[in-house]
């Protein structure tokens, strides 16, 4: 199993963070400091978004996903979407083909992205 990142103790991780932001501080400019912690933000949204969706899927496949302000549920019925009715979203999850949504457009533009983000990580990598 991927153990990564470690099990480790939460005071100790937070404050490795703080250590290694704090160890940034000390070559670069307000603004250089302000952009690295902004890509910081960044990263770390996207990876929230992304294990956002991904609990979402995995609890309404498993029926764990609920929803006690539903009016389905203030009527007295079922607090799970469709009356807690799993084979739903099995069908739905399991015909799913994500390569079909991905257009070709769409990994062009993600290219030039990714491109244009390494080109200016090695102007930064110049100035140092």
């Amino acid at each position: 199993m991927n153990e990564f990142p470690p099990n480790i103790n939460p005071r100790l991780a937070t404050l490795s963070a703080f250590i290694v932001g704090f160890i940034l501080i000390d070559d670069f400019t307000g603004d250089e400091q302000r952009a690295i912690g902004n890509w910081a933000i960044t990263v770390g949204q996207t990876l929230l978004m992304n294990a956002t969706y991904q609990l979402l899927i995995e609890n309404r496949i498993e029926g764990n996903d609920i929803n006690i302000n539903s009016r389905q549920a203030k009527c007295g019925g079922s607090p799970y979407p469709h009356g807690g009715k799993k084979e739903q979203y099995d069908q739905f999850f399991n015909n799913l083909n994500l390569h079909e949504l991905m257009q070709d457009e769409d990994l062009e533009l993600i290219k030039k992205v990714l491109k244009k983000m390494q080109e200016a990580i090695e102007k930064l990598n110049e100035k140092i």
